[in-house]
């Protein structure tokens, strides 16, 4: 995947669009003029649909259950190639500060700081896309419709340890794979084996098993409160997953 043809490609179309909705606009002469537009197209980008975008049908989830744990769903190619493209696009067309940079990934976060009270922000257009996508699917119901992804991208080697998403979320995650192939693991909390010893061993056992790109990964119930989960290194190339959850929103008083 050539990730600087996809950015170079989807700025020129930014910048493209820019002109011709403006033809009286000067030339660029120098490199400040050349890269204001270039900030400009990176903004247009952000408010521009994904190109090839589908509209989902509804899942059936029970042909998708990862066996050996309970709430675990694997969809493959759930985005086409041109989906995955566009995506990647738009990833890699958002300016530059936009990228946080963690130990062993980078990210990219949208819908606002998670944090007691939340205030939602609104997420891109692109990414209301693929929020309502995940609605029409059925995995999210208006109610809890997403408001808020996690973007993040992983090199070779890098992963991110075991951990839990918390009581902020609806306890509904959706994983979007884009870029490389990583390996997933679900592990169960050590409080659930201590705290129930009837449980038959088969319940605990950690499931581990590859994620392809293009795929969606969605877990839930007991797989979102009981398990831990975790990426191992990537082996080959660079994965960039979107994270895809609802942020439980204060009532006003």
């Amino acid at each position: 995947m050539d990730f600087r043809r996809l950015l170079r490609e989807e700025r020129q179309r930014a910048l493209q669009r820019k002109s011709q909705g403006d033809e009286t606009a000067a030339p660029t002469e120098n490199e400040e003029s050349a890269s204001n537009d270039e900030k400009a197209a990176e903004a247009e980008l952000s408010n521009e649909p994904l190109t090839g975008w589908r509209i989902r049908p509804q899942l059936d989830l029970t042909q998708f259950r990862v066996d050996g744990i309970r709430s675990v769903y694997y969809v493959p190619e759930w985005l086409t190639q041109e989906e995955e493209d566009a995506i990647l696009g738009r990833v890699y067309g958002a300016p530059a500060t936009m990228w946080v940079s963690l130990k062993r990934r980078r990210l990219q976060m949208y819908g606002g700081q998670v944090k007691a009270p939340f205030s939602p922000e609104p997420l891109p257009l692109w990414l209301t896309q693929i929020a309502s996508g995940l609605v029409d699917a059925g995995v999210f119901v208006e109610a809890t419709r997403p408001n808020h992804a996690l973007i993040n991208e992983y090199g070779v080697g890098e992963g991110i340890m075991p951990h839990e998403d918390g009581p902020a979320y609806h306890p509904m995650v959706a994983i979007i794979s884009t870029g490389a192939d990583a390996r997933v693991t679900f592990a169960p909390h050590r409080k659930w084996t201590a705290e129930t010893p009837d449980v038959p061993d088969t319940a605990l056992t950690e499931v581990s098993f590859m994620v392809r790109r293009r795929s969606l990964l969605l877990f839930t119930e007991d797989a979102y409160t009981e398990y831990l989960h975790s990426i191992d290194g990537v082996e080959l190339g660079k994965r960039v997953s979107l994270t895809i959850r609802h942020v439980h929103v204060a009532p006003s008083a």
